[in-house]
């Protein structure tokens, strides 16, 4: 039942192409087997000719063959190429669907699954489903098409001639069926394997200067060889069995040819039949022994591309982000910017609450930094902020409002947010600006890039605006790509704006620059800083601990610094200074 709803899952991504796509299958199935019944035909009166000596008989059969085979080669290539236009706009709405899909999924999909799985999805996957109606369903039809008819015309010929083909095939068909659930497993086993495979690839090439600094080469040598020759013995024992198959074909069509040639021999010396018939039959029978034959090999090729499209499917299957969260709160308006009441988290893999009864609030306008020891939930509050996560229990507010009040887009369209490690897009550099605002002027571009630190270096550089900045931003230093994502930060002119400590992993020059630029950032935004560095804070209206997921101290740097506070000994950790000074 499920192979039936995937196979009709699938079919459906043709969308207004189905009915011409299988019009166009049955036409050039139609046409195949008229030319095969012509053929039997041809040979029925060419060899019936010879034994009646009838030379006008043969130059008859033989005129009339070849003006419907030059027909064939104006004809069909016509629903060929129409055949193949739908598949590939089918598979490009196939892959569209499921980048679309993914584009949707909830951050908690990208962290359960690897990406190198994913990417197998999106190429190997889509390339097997593909083949399902690109190959496989139009030759089951042009098989079956053909098989039935040329099995028709054999019983009109002779129906004992026609009884023995059926017999033969029907030996031929259930060697293949019972091959095809072994080849299923062992498909789908291999599809599995090369998404492994493509998880190693991919770590490689993330991290390969990691790789080498270490000198892992051995090791993720040792992962991938590993992980190939499993891929190797699946496909091995999948070419065993398919040689097997073949064999056993190979034999059985042998022992048809030898039994209806035997049968049509004995029937012309008792006179039942012609010599023109047997040759005829016999001419038929390929076409009926290759449905028994190939039916087997169509199943196993489409349990194969059956169990890729599962995995296709299992993509567009996943529960996409909600528009918003649905808490159980009082939903009551809030003055301030950002809010949280007794909120509660913890990662559905982990039974550990990240964030327990976690309260505060950041009026409009000020700049707060969450600080504490490593673990104690940092990065949490801010993914919970970016409503990357919903909490299991408790409220919070984004500029005044609960999330369950608000579209998750909304509430991220008043956010912007510069990370520790800036990610930039493959592009130009005016392309990762423009990320902050769609519509933006290059005017607007340009004023961005001044006010964070940016312009001066941008035109230093042979195409200016129009730099490439190479995969993941690898074309420019650190400093340069954190000041082109505070330039992005600053077109989209949020009114909250998150900083995940935006200058810890740079140079004093660059950090300089960078701090600078996240200055005229801060201007009239609410601002919530994650610190690692404490002297970066110094200035912020209010600096909260945050340890085990609590908020244990609150106040202002000298403030903290005045009292026998966490903050004070993590200060005087970092800096080494002497534990009474304040």
């Amino acid at each position: 039942m499920k192979q039936r709803s995937t196979f009709l899952r699938i079919f459906s991504f043709m969308k207004g192409h189905l009915k011409l796509y299988i019009f166009s299958v049955v036409f050039v199935g139609l046409f195949s087997l008229m030319v095969q019944l012509l053929l039997a035909t041809l040979f029925k009166e060419m060899f019936n000719a010879i034994a009646n000596n009838d030379l006008k008989q043969m130059i008859e059969s033989v005129k009339f063959y070849a003006i419907f085979i030059i027909s064939n080669f104006f004809i069909v290539p016509i629903f060929i190429y129409i055949i193949n236009k739908i598949v590939a706009i089918t598979t490009g709405n196939i892959r569209k669907a499921v980048f679309d899909k993914l584009e949707k999924l909830p951050l908690s999909y990208f962290k359960n699954n690897h990406s190198g799985d994913i990417v197998s999805r999106m190429t190997n996957d889509i390339a097997e489903t593909e083949r399902v109606y690109d190959t496989i369903f139009f030759n089951i039809v042009m098989s079956i098409i053909t098989a039935f008819g040329a099995l028709i015309y054999t019983f009109i010929l002779d129906w004992r001639m026609g009884v023995a083909t059926v017999g033969c095939g029907v030996l031929i068909l259930f060697i293949n069926l019972y091959y095809a659930k072994i080849l299923r497993v062992l498909s789908k086993t291999i599809q599995e394997r090369l998404a492994k495979l493509n998880e190693i690839l991919t770590n490689l090439l993330d991290g390969v200067q990691i790789i080498r600094v270490f000198n892992l080469q051995k090791m993720i040598m040792n992962k991938f060889g590993k992980q190939n020759d499993e891929v190797c013995s699946s496909s091995m024992k999948r070419v065993k069995t398919q040689a097997v198959v073949s064999s056993l074909n190979t034999i059985s069509g042998f022992l048809s040819f030898g039994g209806l040639a035997s049968l049509g021999c004995y029937l012309a010396i008792e006179g039942y039949i012609t010599v023109g018939v047997i040759v005829a039959v016999i001419q038929l029978q390929n076409s009926i022994n290759n449905l028994s034959r190939m039916l087997g090999t169509f199943i196993t090729s489409m349990q194969a591309s059956l169990a890729a499209s599962d995995r296709v499917f299992e993509v567009l299957d996943e529960d996409e982000e909600p528009v918003l969260y649905e808490l159980e709160s009082v939903n009551q308006i809030s003055d301030d910017m950002i809010k949280m009441e007794n909120l509660t988290f913890q990662y559905d893999d982990d039974n550990t609450k990240v964030l327990d009864n976690l309260s505060f609030n950041i009026p409009k306008g000020k700049v707060y930094a969450l600080v504490g020891p490593s673990g104690g939930g940092k990065s949490t509050v801010f993914k919970l902020i970016l409503n990357y996560y919903k909490p299991i229990k408790g409220d919070l507010h984004i500029d005044r409002h609960s999330i369950s009040k608000q579209k998750i887009k909304d509430i991220r369209d008043k956010i912007a947010y510069v990370p520790q490690d800036a990610y930039l897009f493959t592009g130009t550099i005016e392309d990762n600006i423009r990320h902050g605002k769609k519509d933006a002027t290059k005017e607007e571009i340009v004023q961005a890039a001044k006010k964070a630190n940016a312009h001066d270096f941008i035109m230093e550089m042979k195409e200016g605006y129009d730099t490439k900045v190479g995969e993941r931003g690898t074309e420019l230093s650190g400093g340069q790509r954190q000041r082109i994502a505070i330039a992005r930060a600053i077109i989209k002119n949020a009114p909250i704006l998150l900083l995940d400590e935006a200058t810890s992993s740079l140079d004093t020059e660059s950090e300089h620059l960078v701090q600078e630029a996240l200055n005229q950032l801060m201007k009239n935004k609410t601002t919530l800083i994650v610190a690692h560095r404490l002297q970066t804070i110094q200035n912020a209206d209010q600096i909260l601990v945050l340890k085990d997921g609590h908020i244990v101290e609150q106040g202002s740097h000298d403030t903290l610094l005045s009292q026998d506070s966490v903050y004070k000994n993590l200060y005087n950790k970092q800096f080494k200074l002497a534990l009474g000074e304040s």
